[in-house]
């Protein structure tokens, strides 16, 4: 690119966000990302999760 080139437009976003959530679009994505990520075997079903978190009590 060029050092003067705008890149995207604003709107640009909004609008990728708009067709994704037409019908069931996102969750197809997801469902898809999901199973290929197993596929791999990246991410297991039902796993544990661990933060890196701490619980903090306050008053």
């Amino acid at each position: 690119m060029e050092p003067a080139d705008p890149g995207f437009h604003h709107s640009v976003p909004a609008d990728f966000r708009d067709r994704l959530a037409e019908g069931d679009r996102a969750d197809r994505l997801l469902d898809l990302a999901s199973a290929r990520l197993k596929e791999a075997g990246l991410v297991r079903e039902c796993a544990t999760q661990r933060t890196a978190s701490t619980h903090a009590l306050v008053s």
